[in-house]
Parts: structure tokens; C-alpha cells; sequence
């Protein structure tokens, strides 16, 4: 008897802890995936850097965020943001430009990103 009540109570608190999970939206799951790839290509940036600056290649970098900007459906602006590095040695010029190759390799670099300075 007490092995029955006990089944069935894991069995409760399974079948609650399932249900309770919250179902992602696209646009959720679109930003999970934009927040994954900028956090990888940030990684990638800073780890092409730093043996070129070891070897005394000088470089002026910058770790900071884009922001991901949505509307909903009435129009409200809501920002997010993800991580953004810069490296002048492997931007050539043109800000960002590692980070973004990046992110458009990972088929990650959305209209939804704005870059400020």
C-alpha cells in the first residue's frame, strides 16, 4: 500500500514538473539564438586577439553589447542586449567587422541588432 501511494505521488509531482515548463515563443527562441552566436563570436574575437597581441601586434579592443530591438503588437519598443567585441586588428578599418563576419556566418546577424557607439 505504501509502495502504491508513493508511486503515485512521484508520478504527480513528474506529471506537474512537465506541464509547468513554459512553452518559447519564435521571436523567444530567434533571440536565445542571436544571444548564443554573439557570445560565441565575442569568444571568437578576444581568442584571434590575444596571440597576435602576444607576438606585439598592437590592437585597441572593446567589449561591449548591441542592442536587440523588437515591437510587439502594440508598437512598444523593447530592448535586449548581447554581447559585442571589437578588435582593430581584425576589423581592418571597419568597427566590428570580426564580430559581425561572425554572426553573419552564423546566420545570426538579424535587423534586429543596432550597434551604438
Amino acid at each position: 500500500m505504501i509502495k502504491m501511494v508513493c508511486a503515485i505521488a512521484v508520478a504527480g509531482f513528474m506529471v506537474s514538473g512537465c506541464s509547468s515548463q513554459k512553452s518559447t515563443t519564435p521571436e523567444e527562441a530567434q533571440y536565445q539564438r542571436v544571444l548564443a552566436a554573439a557570445h560565441t563570436c565575442a569568444d571568437e574575437v578576444r581568442e584571434k586577439t590575444i596571440p597576435l597581441v602576444a607576438n606585439g601586434a598592437p590592437t585597441r579592443t572593446r567589449w561591449t553589447t548591441a542592442d536587440y530591438v523588437t515591437k510587439d503588437a502594440t508598437g512598444k519598443e523593447h530592448r535586449r542586449s548581447v554581447e559585442y567585441r571589437t578588435s582593430t586588428i581584425l576589423d581592418n578599418g571597419s568597427e566590428g567587422s570580426a564580430w559581425k563576419k561572425c554572426m553573419q556566418d552564423d546566420d545570426a546577424l538579424v535587423p534586429e541588432l543596432t550597434f551604438t557607439r
